[in-house]
């Protein structure tokens, strides 16, 4: 690895700002005259220096993805040049409300619907309508855990309801479908002739497994809907002599589900990545990090490590890590905003603590190094930070600083990175969903735009 390295000595000062504005100032030169300053050889000074390390990309697909129940259901997809074509098939069990008051025999049905909450939206030409679909089972949904690369059987040919939509990005959609006749009659005359597959949830289950959502990946549009009373069916009907409607809700409210991901690679960017767990170093000059897939981009840290290695009597200033900028996108896939930094196993797992915890970079100011129950240095795991993205110019950045200096001065394990799309968790605010798992978000950059910028003195 090439390190490129950048060095300027000044004089002593003895005030922060002006320490702080020589820093800016001199990330640009390479000579002290540049700026001004003559040293003195026999004199005691610091030097203040500026080493740029590029750290080189990889593309893992994880291994064991879990995606169930996260609270969430995928639906869509996208074409990509450099990520192929990717499609996102939401299945979720149905469930009811064994305690409620079902239609008496004499009801009269009006209507039933098919509802999706939408949380959140992707996608392209939104002024074109957007179909999706929805399916009954015909496996059921076990209880065991399912990963994005799982799938289910279902009545591909023939949907329980289906609808076209001009969706509106940045907004709140709530889709609606009608029923099929056939579905809608059939549970209607179970529920008033007290059918035994509305005995409990369990009866239910063995009578309808289960519900698989659909979309064109052609279309480049996903949906994450949140799983709950805003997505399933309704029933409407009424009683003589009534003047509004009642509703009886079946949904995916407290009912088990998954998403599961197609994505065909043949003749993508990424078409050498094939199996799960291994760290591969995609052909060309862009990486990629893809959410839902289970993408991740590693950084190899090996650079910085041996970085530092080569100093001795030095503070660090300032270290920041940026990854960046990426690649324009459509106006609607913005990428996701933090990325949380997990340390990377040899085996391109997340890398876990003694007791399980997943360990990740910590809050710049806090501490990144403990001892476990036998004294060992063990990391921190309760303050996560993250890359954090500005829009204006595509550019994922923190500071690092207090990291760096646990490697360097408190013994903590050095590892390789992931690039995790998810909310830091921290002990104030825990973050238990994984939005990496619940979209189809994306970006890509230049291999070359990933690098540390590290500003330290040293004194002689």
């Amino acid at each position: 690895m090439k390190v490129i390295t950048i060095s300027t000595r000044t004089l002593l000062a003895n005030v922060h700002g002006f320490l702080i504005a020589l820093l800016i100032f001199t990330s640009a030169c390479s000579d002290p005259s540049e700026i001004g300053l003559v040293l003195e050889p026999d004199s005691n000074q610091i030097g203040v220096f500026y080493e740029e390390i590029p750290l080189s990309p990889y593309l893992v697909l994880a291994d064991s993805f879990n995606t169930t129940s996260q609270g969430r259901l995928l639906v869509g997809g996208d074409q990509s040049e450099f990520f192929g074509t990717t499609q996102a098939i939401g299945y979720s069990r149905l469930s009811f409300n064994p305690n409620g008051i079902p239609p008496e025999p004499d009801a009269l049905f009006d209507s039933a619907v098919f509802t999706m909450n939408v949380v959140d939206l992707i996608g392209e030409d939104f002024d074109e309508e957007k179909a999706f679909r929805v399916h009954r089972l015909t496996e059921p949904i076990l209880d065991t855990a399912y990963y994005n690369f799982n799938h289910l059987s279902f009545e591909e040919d023939k949907t329980i309801a289906s609808g076209s939509f001009l969706l509106e990005p940045d907004t709140v959609n709530q889709l609606r479908m009608d029923v099929s006749p056939d579905l809608s009659a059939e549970l209607f005359e179970k529920l008033t002739t007290d059918d035994p597959a509305f005995d409990d949830i369990f009866a239910f289950r063995d009578y309808f497994p289960g519900i698989a959502i659909t979309g064109d990946p052609g279309q480049n549009t996903s949906l994450s809907l949140a799983t709950g009373s805003g997505t399933g069916m309704v029933l409407y009907y009424h009683y003589d002599g009534d003047t509004v409607s009642t509703a009886y809700p079946i949904n995916t409210i407290q009912s088990r589900h998954f998403n599961g991901i197609l994505n065909d690679r043949q003749g993508s960017a990424i078409s050498s990545v094939v199996e799960r767990g291994e760290a591969y170093e995609v052909p060309g000059e862009r990486v990629g990090t893809k959410a839902g897939l289970g993408l991740m981009v590693k950084l190899d840290m090996s650079a910085l490590h041996g970085f530092l290695d080569t100093l001795e009597n030095i503070t660090f200033n300032q270290i920041m890590l940026e990854v960046g900028p990426v690649e324009e996108y459509p106006e609607f896939k913005a990428p996701y905003n933090p990325l949380v930094m997990y340390f990377a196993t040899e085996d391109n797992e997340i890398y876990r603590r003694f007791d399980g915890a997943k360990v990740a970079i910590q809050a710049e100011g806090q501490g990144h190094t403990g001892l476990d129950p036998e004294g060992n240095v063990v990391p921190t795991t309760n303050n996560q930070t993250g890359l954090i993205y500005n829009p204006e110019d595509r550019l994922y950045a923190n500071q690092i600083t207090s990291y760096v200096n646990a490697i360097y001065r408190s013994g903590l394990v050095r590892t390789d990175l992931f690039l995790y799309p998810n909310i830091p968790s921290t002990e104030r605010n825990p973050v238990t969903s994984d939005a990496f798992k619940r979209s189809l978000r994306e970006f890509k950059l230049p291999k070359e735009n990933i690098k540390l910028k590290v500003y330290y003195t040293r004194i002689r």
